[in-house]
């Protein structure tokens, strides 16, 4: 089992899709966890100059 799961690994486009994957779940989770905001939604920091 494990010796089929490394075959199925070594090939160049498993690792690019899994990798690929792994880092979209990861991009996914960041925009859930501090959420959506709009560009207006802070104060403006150059407002004094």
């Amino acid at each position: 089992m494990i010796n089929r799961l490394k075959m199925f690994y070594e090939k160049t486009t498993m690792k690019w899709l899994l990798n690929t994957s792994y880092y979209f779940v990861i991009l996914l989770l960041l925009f859930l966890i501090y959420g959506f905001h709009t560009a207006n939604t802070g104060s403006y920091i150059y407002n004094d100059f």
